[in-house]
This record gives C-alpha cells, structure tokens and sequence, in this order.
C-alpha cells in the first residue's frame, strides 16, 4: 500500500512554489503501531493528564440536545482508542445511551471495549476507517473524535463522513493537537498533520456544521497547550459531499 505524502511547509517566492513534504504511515503502518502501543495507552493517557481533561471537556458538550422520539442518545467515537473519550463522556450521562467505536486498530478496540464494560450504555465496536464509515446517513446524535484526523492523508474526507452520519441538530467534538513543542514531538514521532483550528472550523462549516465553538482540553496548562477542541452542531442545511479528498487544501506550517 503506498504511503501517503505529508505536507511540512509550503511557500511561495513570486511564481516559484517551495514545498517540503514527507511520507506518512500508511493504514496498515498505523494499524500495527497502534496495535503496539494499546496495552500501555491508558497508562500514557493518565500521565499526561488527558483522562482528567477529557472529562472536564464533557462536562459543557455531553449535556443538551435532544434525541428523536425519546430513544436513547446515539454517540459514535471516531478512532477511539482505549476509550478515554467515551469513558468520560459516559461518565456526564445519567441514562443509557447507544455507543459505537471505531479505529483501524484491532487491539485498541479491544481494549476499549475492556474499559467500557462497566458504563451504562449498549457497545457496538468496528474495526473501519473514519475515511469511509460504515453507517448511514444521519445516524447519530453525538460524534466524538480525539487527536485522529492529524493521522489522515485527506484529514476533510474525516470531517465529510462524520458530519454525514451526524443527525440534524446533533452535535460534534473534535480534539486536536496544537502548535507547540510538544506537538512537534507528536508530529514527527506519528507523522501526522499540523492542522489549523480555522482550517478545520472552514471544513466544519462546509460540510453542515454551525455554532462553532473552541474549547480548552482540561484545565492545566501542559493539556491545553498540546490539544484544542471544537466543537459545533449540525444545521438542518446538513451535509455537503466532498468531491475530492484527495487534495484537500489545508495550511501547512514548518
């Protein structure tokens, strides 16, 4: 499988374009390095602080909303790891709620599903990749997605398929790594992209997304440094198809 090209900085001098580039990880790369590292995630993740500030996140975006002639909540976890993100949002909820997980890594989902096994909601895990979700339309009411979309080749085809199957008046939170010296770290050990928070909002906005909104991952300081969270809710304008995710136009910075 060809691995993706990765885009380090770009500039223009005049008519001359300079552009740096590296080759990502392919999915299959990525499977097996996450597949490496899931027995020890959780331990990593409390470390550094992110179980602590996933659940102050939750606190403002699991509330609210409605769902559709009183069934349960739907959520939907994009690349869910260990399931940080969804152990906290489970946490901010006093009802059952339906929760499906996806990640491209068969040892993170099952460590996942290992612990969620104790939350109050029905689990429903696949392994898939956020490029191409195998759900249909407007399936759920809350789509959550952490630190993922920097691993993509096309990050927007990611965004296109999450609001695709998010519901009219549902709601999506994006967790992103920031610029800074550690996400220097993180962008060269996992190859990912550095994407930025306006960039991703414009997406968001293209594909059905309004009241968007930035909010601090937790509330130490080495957290919010290293990650910012988006959020937004989905107009009854809905989804507008990408055409081409190939090439995604996103700004690149060195």
């Amino acid at each position: 499988m060809q691995k993706p090209k990765i885009p380090v900085f770009e500039r223009w001098f005049g008519t001359w374009q300079i552009a740096v580039s590296r080759r990502g990880y392919s999915v299959d790369d990525l499977r097996q390095a996450y597949d490496d590292e899931a027995s020890m995630w959780t331990g990593k993740l409390t470390k550094l602080g992110f179980l602590e500030a996933y659940q102050h996140l939750m606190t403002s975006f699991a509330k609210g909303g409605s769902t559709v002639g009183g069934a349960p909540l739907r959520v939907l976890d994009c690349g869910v790891g260990t399931g940080a993100l969804s152990r906290a949002f489970a946490n901010e909820m006093t009802d059952v709620f339906d929760l499906s997980v996806v990640d491209i890594s068969p040892s993170m989902l099952s460590e996942a599903q290992s612990n969620l096994a104790a939350l109050p909601r029905r689990f429903e895990g696949r392994i898939a990749d956020i490029q191409d979700l195998p759900f249909p339309d407007a399936s759920f009411d809350r789509v959550i997605c952490a630190h993922t979309i920097e691993h993509l080749a096309g990050p927007e085809a990611a965004i296109s398929e999450m609001c695709r199957v998010l519901r009219p008046g549902g709601k999506l939170l994006l967790v992103l790594t920031r610029k800074s010296a550690f996400g220097t770290y993180i962008h060269l050990k996992w190859r990912t992209q550095r994407l930025d928070p306006g960039v991703v909002k414009t997406w968001l906005g293209h594909h059905g997304l309004g009241d968007l909104e930035e909010l601090p991952v937790g509330q130490r300081a080495w957290t919010r440094l290293w990650s910012t969270a988006i959020a937004g809710r989905k107009t009854n304008a809905g989804h507008q198809s990408l055409q081409d995710n190939t090439d995604a136009s996103f700004r690149r910075t060195a």
